[in-house]
Parts: structure tokens; sequence; C-alpha cells
């Protein structure tokens, strides 16, 4: 049985098991009948950016069951087109679920036009800006539920959300967060010497190139070296997505991207011991991306880790998948039962 940290206590759960839509055995060819179709369905939309410079990409899905709406915030160099499968699952479970692609990634504008494929930002404070714009918008579009409104989001989403829940506190009944991106993994530099860095490359112009030892994605890179998931399955779905996809392909970081997270990272790790809403952290045991600090303590939060897993939790091997996808759902649940 896993083992949650809640108010600092050790308290043992249940396992939740939960039967997954398209196991990894027969993933191609069901996700082909399943999950493409149910996209399909989505309706995509776009919105102003929170300054107005940029219409960012969004889609929805309404549930008539009506339980809820779980808004998904999606990491670093994602969009939301690879996460159909959540999408399908969480919808199945009678919530209906919206998404949008942050600015610079997915199919929202990228900030470099001569070089697209580089992750960048003028100030992480834009990040949760868009969030308000978004949830702004989904008022617009009545996707609201009456207080039923959860928050799930995956790595850089879930640092963009703390940061957005340090001045509306109360926007979300409960939130989950997999992976938070609460201090990136500057390895082989330590943090100090990665800001200096980032710092100096800024300050001679070279701040939205590449930072030191990032590159374009790799179309050839092997299973074996990537480092978000141990899912051979889900992996090889990723790289379709991308390969169908390449206008919304974003490699490695900016340098200017990186010196605005070291920035704000610290007052985001102050915030998460904050939270005032109900919040389960989901962490991953064999992150090479975030590094693994002792979790935020609250009398709000709650963790899991997850030994086993990579960076990317929900798209990790079925029985890790289905243990963390089981959890959130628990969690909710309990924070607005019907």
């Amino acid at each position: 049985m896993p083992l949650k940290s809640m108010t600092g206590a050790l308290v043992v759960l249940v396992t939740i098991t939960w039967a997954h839509a398209i196991p990894e055995g027969d993933y191609e060819q069901r996700s082909l009948s399943q999950i493409a179709p149910f996209m399909e369905k989505g309706e995509r939309f776009t919105f102003p950016s929170a300054d107005g410079r940029h219409q960012l990409s969004g889609i929805c899905f309404r549930n008539p069951e009506g339980k809820g709406l779980i808004v998904v915030v999606n990491g670093r160099s994602e969009s939301w087109l690879k996460y159909g499968e959540l999408f399908h699952d969480l919808y199945g479970k009678g919530y209906s679920i919206a998404s949008y692609d942050h600015r610079g990634q997915g199919l929202s504008p990228h900030l470099l036009p001569q070089k697209p494929r580089i992750g960048e930002i003028d100030s992480f404070d834009e990040y949760s800006r868009d969030l308000g714009a978004f949830l702004k918008c989904l008022k617009n579009l009545s996707l609201t539920h009456h207080g039923k409104t959860f928050l799930l989001a995956q790595s850089m989403g879930a640092a963009v959300a703390i940061d957005y829940l340090r001045e509306h506190p109360a926007a979300f009944r409960a939130a989950a967060f997999t992976a938070p991106m609460l201090r990136i993994n500057t390895s082989p530099y330590p943090e100090a010497v990665a800001t200096l860095a980032v710092r100096l490359l800024h300050s001679v112009g070279l701040g939205a190139a590449y930072a030191p030892g990032e590159h374009d994605r790799d179309p050839e890179e092997p299973f074996e070296m990537n480092r978000i998931t141990t899912s051979r399955a889900r992996w090889q779905a990723i790289q379709d997505i991308w390969n169908k996809h390449p206008e919304a392909v974003v490699g490695g970081p900016s340098s200017d991207w990186v010196l605005q997270t070291l920035l704000t990272t610290p007052r985001i790790r102050e915030a998460a011991s904050s939270l005032q809403s109900p919040t389960l952290i989901l962490r991953s045991g064999q992150d090479r991306l975030v590094i693994n600090e002792p979790p935020p303590q609250g009398p709000n939060i709650s963790t899991l880790t997850f030994p086993d897993a990579r960076h990317e939790i929900l798209m990790e091997r079925d029985p890790i998948r289905d243990q963390a996808l089981g959890e959130i759902l628990r969690f909710f649940t309990v924070s607005a039962p019907p």
C-alpha cells in the first residue's frame, strides 16, 4: 500500500485500483480507435494572452454528467495534443476538461520567429497571468461548474499554477500536481554556477539562444535515452504526435528561460507551503528534470511518491499510471463529494 505524507505524518492509504482505458500491450491500435476519435470531438478555440500579444490555443470537452471541470496545465515544451489519453480517462469518469498551450510552445505562438524551436520566455510571470486569462475565457465559455473546478498540473504547469494561486488562493476546489517544478535540475552545474552562466549569456546578448547543453528535439532519440517515462508504448505515442505536428515541437530552453525560472522558483517554493486549497503532490522517484527536495509542508498538502516513475507519471507504465490516476480522482472526489 502506498504511503501518504499529510501535515508531517505518515498515513496508510487503501490502494486505489484504476482500470486503464488503453493497456500498453495493445496501445497503438486502441489509441487509434479510441483516443483519436475522442480528441476530434474536443472544442478547439483561441483566447488572448494576458497582455493581449498572443492568441493562445485551447481545447475543452463538455461532459453532460456535470461532475466538475478539471483544468489541465501542461509542462514546459508540451502541448495539449499529447494529453489525449488523460482527457479520455477523465471524461470517462464524468468530468469536463479544459486545457491550453502556454505561450511559446505547442500550438500557441512560439516567441522566437527565427528560432521557433527554442523554449523562450521574457518573464515567468507571463505564464501565471496567462493562466488567469484562460480561466476568464472558460467563464465566458460557460465552462465553470459552480465551485467544482479542479486543477491538474504537470511540472512547469504546477509551478505556474502555484504562482497563480499566490494571488488567487480560492480559484480551485482542489489541486493535484505531478512532478512539480519547484527546483530545476541544472546538473552538471551547481545552481549558483548555472545562474551566473545564464546571467552572463543574457548580458552579452545570447539569452535567446539555447542554454548550455540544450538543443533541438532529436527525432531519432532512442527510447533508452529518454528521461520522461519507462513506458515504451506511451513514449512512442508522444513521438508520433510530435512527428505529426512539427509546428508544435519545442526543444530545449533558452538561457533566458533558465534564468527566469531560477529567479522565480524560490518564491514558488515558498508559496507552495501556503496553498489554501486541498493539494495532492505526486513525486517521481527517478526524476532527472526537477530536483526532489523535501516536499512542501502545509495543513492542506498531501504527498505521494512513486519510486520507479520518471518525470511524466501520468504517461508511465500501467501499474504506476493506474495508481497515480486513481489517487488523483479519489482526492478530487473526497475534496468535493457529490
